[in-house]
C-alpha cells in the first residue's frame, strides 16, 4: 500500500506535465505550441515565407517589364502618355497613409489599445477602397477609348473605338456608393455603440469601404478629363497634325517617335506601301490589321503589348488590395471581440506585414508605369 501510495503522485506527473499548463494557457494558444512566444515566432516565420513567395511572384512580372522596356523603349515612352500621373500620385499618397495607419495599429496592439486598433484599421480600409475607386476610373477611361490589352487595343486617332461606354455609368455608381456607404456606416456605428461591437464594427468597415470607393470615383472623375485634355493638347494633337500632313504623300511611312494613334493607323514599313513602280504590296488589309503596326521599327511589340503588361501588373496588384481588405476586415472583427492583447497580437502584425508588401509593390509600379521619360 505504501508503495502504491508513493507511485500514485508519479503516475499523475505525466498528465500534469503534458496538460497542466493547458488549464491556464492563453485562449489563443494553439494546442501544438508550448507557449505564445513559440507560436508568435512560428507565425512570423510562416508569414515571411509567404511574403518571400509574393516578392518572387512580382519579381517575375518586373523582369518581363525590364526585358521589354530594354528592347522597345520608344513604345513605353509613347504609351505612358495615356496614363494619368496625377491619379497615380494620389494613389501613392493614399497607400503610404494606409501603411502609416496600419503600422500605428500594430503598435496599438502591442499596448493593448483596442480603440486605436479599430480606428487605424478602418482608416486603412477606407484608403484601400479609395485606391480601388481611382483605379476603376483609370481602367474604364482607357476601355472607353479602346485602350486595352492585346487584341482589345483599338485606340485610333483619339476616337472611341470600343463597343462599351463605362463613363455613362460611373456617375450613377459613384452616387450609389456614396449613399449606400453612408447608410451602412451609420447603422454600423449605431450597432457598435449598442452592445453589438463585432456586428457594428464589421458593418461600419464595410460601409466605409463602399463610401470610400465612391469618393475615389468622384475624385478621379474630377481630375481625369482635365489631365486627358492636357495630354492630348501636349502630344497627340501635334503628332496627329504631323501625320495628316504626311498623309498627302503617297510614299509616307511612320517615322520613329510618332504618336501611337498616328503610327497605329499607318501600315508598318514594307507592308502595304506603294513601291517605286507604283505597284501596291499585295498584302490584304485584313493581314495588315493583324500585324502590330504600331510598333516602331517594324518590331512585333506595340502599345497593345505595353497595356497588356500594365493591366496584368496593376490588375494583380488590385487583387492583392482586395485580399488585404478582406484580411483587415477580419482583424477588425477580432479586435472588436477583444481577442487581441499585449501578449497576443500575431494576426495584427502579420496582416500589417502583408499590407506593407502590397504598398511596396505599388511604390515600384508607380514610377515604372507612370513616370517614364
Amino acid at each position: 500500500m505504501a508503495e502504491a501510495a508513493t507511485l500514485e503522485p508519479h503516475a499523475a506527473d505525466p498528465h500534469d506535465a503534458g496538460h497542466g499548463h493547458g488549464h491556464d494557457h492563453h485562449p489563443s494558444l494553439a494546442h501544438h505550441f508550448e507557449d505564445l512566444e513559440q507560436q508568435f515566432q512560428a507565425g512570423k516565420l510562416g508569414m515571411w515565407l509567404f511574403l518571400a513567395q509574393e516578392v518572387l511572384f512580382f519579381s517575375g512580372l518586373f523582369a518581363a517589364y525590364t526585358v521589354f522596356r530594354w528592347h522597345y523603349p520608344e513604345v513605353f515612352v509613347d504609351a505612358h502618355h495615356h496614363l494619368n500621373k496625377t491619379l497615380g500620385a494620389i494613389n501613392t499618397i493614399v497607400l503610404l497613409a494606409s501603411s502609416l495607419a496600419i503600422a500605428w495599429g500594430v503598435r496599438a496592439a502591442m499596448r493593448n489599445d483596442r480603440r486605436t486598433i479599430l480606428n487605424t484599421h478602418v482608416f486603412t480600409l477606407g484608403c484601400a477602397a479609395l485606391f480601388l475607386g481611382v483605379k476603376a476610373i483609370e481602367y474604364t477611361h482607357k476601355w472607353d477609348e479602346g485602350i486595352g490589352p492585346g487584341n482589345f487595343y483599338k485606340f485610333s486617332g483619339g476616337h472611341l473605338e470600343a463597343d462599351w461606354h463605362f463613363a455613362d455609368y460611373m456617375p450613377s455608381l459613384a452616387i450609389g456608393s456614396l449613399v449606400i456607404g453612408a447608410a451602412i456606416t451609420f447603422f454600423g456605428a449605431r450597432w457598435a455603440g449598442a452592445s453589438k461591437p463585432v456586428k457594428g464594427w464589421v458593418t461600419a468597415s464595410i460601409g466605409v469601404c463602399v463610401l470610400s470607393f465612391g469618393l475615389g470615383i468622384v475624385l478621379a472623375k474630377c481630375i481625369m478629363p482635365t489631365e486627358a485634355e492636357v495630354a492630348r493638347a501636349g502630344g497627340h494633337d501635334a503628332h496627329a497634325a504631323d501625320h495628316a500632313a504626311e498623309s498627302h504623300e503617297s510614299d509616307a511611312a511612320p517615322t520613329e517617335g510618332t504618336d501611337l494613334a498616328a503610327v497605329t493607323s499607318a501600315a508598318a514599313p514594307g507592308e502595304g506601301e506603294t513601291t517605286a513602280a507604283g505597284e501596291v504590296d499585295p498584302k490584304s488589309p485584313e493581314e495588315q490589321a493583324q500585324d502590330v503596326a504600331a510598333a516602331p521599327r517594324g518590331a512585333a511589340f506595340g502599345p497593345a503589348n505595353f497595356f497588356a503588361i500594365y493591366f496584368i501588373m496593376t490588375g494583380v496588384h488590385a487583387v492583392h488590395i482586395i485580399a488585404g481588405i478582406i484580411a483587415i476586415t477580419w482583424v477588425v472583427a477580432k479586435a472588436a471581440a477583444s481577442e487581441f492583447s499585449a501578449e497576443y497580437f500575431l494576426p495584427v502584425e502579420n496582416v500589417g506585414l502583408y499590407w506593407h508588401i502590397v504598398d511596396l509593390v505599388w511604390i515600384y509600379l508607380f514610377p515604372l508605369m507612370y513616370l517614364i521619360h
